[in-house]
């Protein structure tokens, strides 16, 4: 539902992080323009590697493979030997949701620094609880009362207008988007990052919650990638790791891809499931898919699938979709739908 350049690896994204990095450091890019590679993850290192570089010079990473170019480029360059460009070793590409996760910290800790700096945080009221070295950063307009925060292993930020419910307790490094919603008694691990205009609940550990989705109840998040619009029924809950502590494999392609120890799932937008849904480690579910059935939900499931399985009919998924927006005050766009509709054909 989104290009690469536009996926949030914390709150901001990727286009918003190499933005955010002339405004606040104050350095220009010496007037010209840059070709970046939309997948490249955004560090202070690699942007004092962008303007070290001369007219028409390229970066690339240690295989030789193209990160970025000083001025414009036609089209994307296949690649590039070493003798071509400037090798840059540490970089670090986000082709695979997986990698997400794997880019967090990073990700959490830069967008708290962009997020503050130079900026005061309102007073925390007296009744909340903070322990730890990092900060705790609450903006103006939100409301936070009798939490716990725990800023031992990273900050915790609380964005505008967003309400943290007594009881909450919060492991750093988190972030909280705009509006949101901490229900009473939550335990949030991180490092997780939840967008803005979400209501979660229950137990979320080192995730990353796309703009308006909800996990409001009961219920066990861990080590996953939740898309927008997106709604976990009461009791839902996802497994991490495989009773064997073996590991994790991701069928992409035709291939199989071990993606570690630890691993969620993988959520598109739209996509829900009913109340007490039991979700496999390492399972993808498309853009609007309904989940909910007896026994465990795993492996790969395509868009617009109901939960028996059968093809959702566009047009009351349509209609859904519209009714779950309207709940935030949203409206469903034409660009919107039609995107919709080509999912629809491409994912049969």
């Amino acid at each position: 539902m989104r290009e690469v350049v536009d996926v949030p690896v914390g709150l901001l994204t990727l286009r918003h992080k190499w933005a955010s990095f002339q405004l606040h450091t104050g350095k220009g890019l010496q007037n010209r323009s840059y070709s970046i590679r939309a997948n490249l993850f955004p560090s202070a290192a690699c942007w004092k590697q962008l303007m070290r570089l001369k007219e028409g010079q390229s970066l690339v990473d240690k295989s030789g493979n193209w990160l970025a170019t000083a001025g414009e480029i036609d089209r994307f360059p296949p690649g590039q030997s070493s003798k071509d460009g400037i090798i840059y070793p540490q970089a670090k590409l986000i082709q695979y949701p997986w990698e997400l996760l794997q880019s967090l910290d990073a990700g959490i800790e830069m967008d708290f620094q962009l997020l503050t700096k130079g900026r005061r945080s309102q007073p925390i009221a007296k009744s909340n609880t903070v322990i730890g070295k990092h900060s705790v950063f609450i903006e103006r307009g939100a409301r936070v009362a009798a939490a716990f925060f725990n800023t031992e292993a990273g900050p915790i930020y609380i964005g505008k207008n967003a309400i943290v419910q007594e009881g909450a307790m919060m492991r750093g490094p988190l972030l909280l988007g705009d509006g949101s919603l901490v229900m009473m008694g939550a335990k949030i691990h991180g490092a997780t990052a939840i967008g803005e205009g979400c209501v979660v609940g229950g137990e979320i550990k080192r995730s990353l919650i796309f703009p308006y989705s909800n996990k409001a109840h009961d219920g066990y998040m861990g080590d996953s990638v939740i898309g927008s619009w997106c709604n976990w029924g009461a009791g839902t809950s996802n497994s991490n790791l495989k009773n064997t502590a073996g590991m994790i494999r991701i069928q992409v392609g035709k291939n199989q891809m071990e993606v570690g120890q630890k691993c969620g799932v993988f959520m598109g937008d739209h996509t829900r499931t009913a109340i007490n849904t039991s979700l496999n480690s390492g399972s993808v579910f498309g853009v609007s898919v309904q989940l909910g059935k007896e026994g465990v939900v795993s492996g790969r499931i395509p868009s617009f699938r109901w939960m028996d399985g059968k093809r959702y009919r566009l047009k009351e998924a349509l209609e859904h979709i519209r009714s779950w927006k309207s709940l935030k005050g949203k409206v469903l766009l034409d660009a919107e739908i039609d995107q919709l509709k080509q999912i629809y054909k491409q994912d049969k």
